[in-house]
C-alpha cells in the first residue's frame, strides 16, 4: 500500500511544482501572479485532501471487508470442524453397533457349538 500512497504524494507534489513554476514564468503582473498562485495552491490543497479523505475511506472499507470475510472464513472453519466431529462420533457409534452385533452371532455360535460337543459326547 505505502508505494501507492507515494505514488499519489508524489503526485500531487509534483503538479503543484510545475503549477508554481508555470505561473512564475507566465507573463503576468505581480497581485495577479500571487492570486493565481494562491487559487492554485488551494485548488492542490483541496484535492489532497480529497485524495486523502478516498484512500481513508478505501482503506476503511477493505479492513471492513477483510474483517467480514475472516469472519467467514472462520465460521466456515468451525462449522467443517463440528461436521467432521459429527462424522466420526455417527462412525464410531455404527463401529459399536457392528463389533456388538458380531459379538452376539459368535456367542450364538460358540453356544451352537458347545451344544454340538455335548451332544457329540452324549452319544459316544
Amino acid at each position: 500500500m505505502a508505494p501507492k500512497r507515494d505514488f499519489w504524494f508524489g503526485m500531487v507534489i509534483g503538479t503543484a511544482a510545475g503549477a508554481i513554476t508555470a505561473l512564475l514564468y507566465a507573463p503576468k503582473a505581480g497581485l495577479e501572479m500571487r492570486k493565481d498562485i494562491k487559487t492554485k495552491a488551494e485548488q492542490a490543497k483541496t484535492k489532497g485532501e480529497d485524495l486523502w479523505s478516498s484512500t481513508k475511506e478505501e482503506a476503511s472499507r477493505v479492513a471492513s471487508t477483510t474483517r467480514e470475510r475472516a469472519k467467514e472464513l472462520s465460521e466456515k472453519g468451525r462449522e467443517m470442524v463440528e461436521t467432521g466431529r459429527s462424522k466420526v462420533r455417527e462412525a464410531m457409534r455404527s463401529g459399536r453397533e457392528a463389533a456388538e452385533e458380531k459379538r452376539r452371532e459368535l456367542e450364538a455360535e460358540l453356544a451352537e457349538k458347545e451344544r454340538e460337543v455335548a451332544r457329540s459326547a452324549r452319544q459316544s
